[in-house]
């Protein structure tokens, strides 16, 4: 099912989604790459992280001292190019 183009998800959704996404660049597991390929299908990417292609993180656990992004704004590719034009 795809979102409507205009809607914009804000979630923490505990995980990072890719390897710039967490300090210590540990390998995706199976779980995550299912929710990336599920998030593709919807036609949803990660705005923030196009947006701002730098390692930015949300998350620090410290009893293993790794940083993480967890926290993710996704939306339509429509959408995207909407905030992009703003951007201008």
């Amino acid at each position: 099912r795809e979102i409507e183009w205009n809607k914009i998800i804000m979630e923490d959704f505990n995980i990072p989604f890719s390897t710039i996404d967490r300090l210590c660049r540990k390998k995706i597991n199976k779980d995550t790459l299912d929710l990336n390929c599920t998030l593709d299908q919807m036609n949803l990417t990660d705005i923030y992280r196009t947006i701002h292609p730098t390692i930015k993180y949300t998350f620090f656990l410290s009893v293993h001292r790794t940083f993480s992004r967890i926290d993710h704004t996704l939306g339509t590719k429509q959408v995207l190019t909407n905030l992009r034009r703003l951007k201008s």
